[in-house]
């Protein structure tokens, strides 16, 4: 077994260590920053609070669960291939994720709930990359970091429309006799 087949199984355990921080804190944060989003980026919050507002948290679970099972199956296909292409590209866009979430900390000014698991998985996220650095090519890592980061982008525009759904059915679920 060589290194890269050690370092891959770090991505799901990072994935979900993270997320449960945002699973754990998101719906206790939107509720307690409401009023201060809102004065803060009203064009912003009209488009997105509304949206969380009736999103459950076995809801969000949901959509952490379809990325856990995307990233996992990457992951084993990639060891049992020994083909990384994909892995590292996955890998990247979820490292340019953590990036995002520290800018939107510095933006909101004030914890958000991703920004601690954040800061402490970007640098050995960091280490990572530099290990794919040296098994792989520029071309190769640059385009299936651009190719799997279009892919999250979709995958998050996706699931947040199934996790709508789901907390829908969920509060009907729990309402019925």
């Amino acid at each position: 077994m060589n290194n890269i087949q050690v370092i891959i199984w770090l991505f799901p355990i990072l994935f979900i260590i993270h997320d449960f921080e945002e699973i754990i804190f998101m719906r206790a944060w939107i509720s307690k920053n409401k009023s201060y989003l809102c004065d803060r980026f009203p064009t912003l919050s009209k488009k997105l609070l509304h949206h969380f507002d009736h999103i459950t948290t076995s809801a969000f679970a949901l959509g952490v669960a379809e990325e856990f099972i995307l990233i996992s199956i990457i992951t084993v296909v990639s060891y049992m291939t020994n083909w990384y292409s994909l892995w590292i590209g996955s890998f990247i866009a979820f490292t340019l994720h953590l990036l995002i979430h520290c800018l939107q900390a510095l933006v909101v000014r004030k914890y958000i709930p991703s920004i601690v698991t954040s800061v402490i998985c970007l640098p050995i996220c960091i280490y990572i990359i530099k290990q794919i650095i040296q098994i792989s090519t520029l071309n190769t890592i640059t385009l299936y970091s651009i190719l799997c980061f279009i892919i999250m982008v979709i995958n998050i525009g996706f699931i947040h429309k199934v996790m709508a759904i789901f907390s829908k059915w969920i509060v009907r679920y729990e309402h019925q006799s």
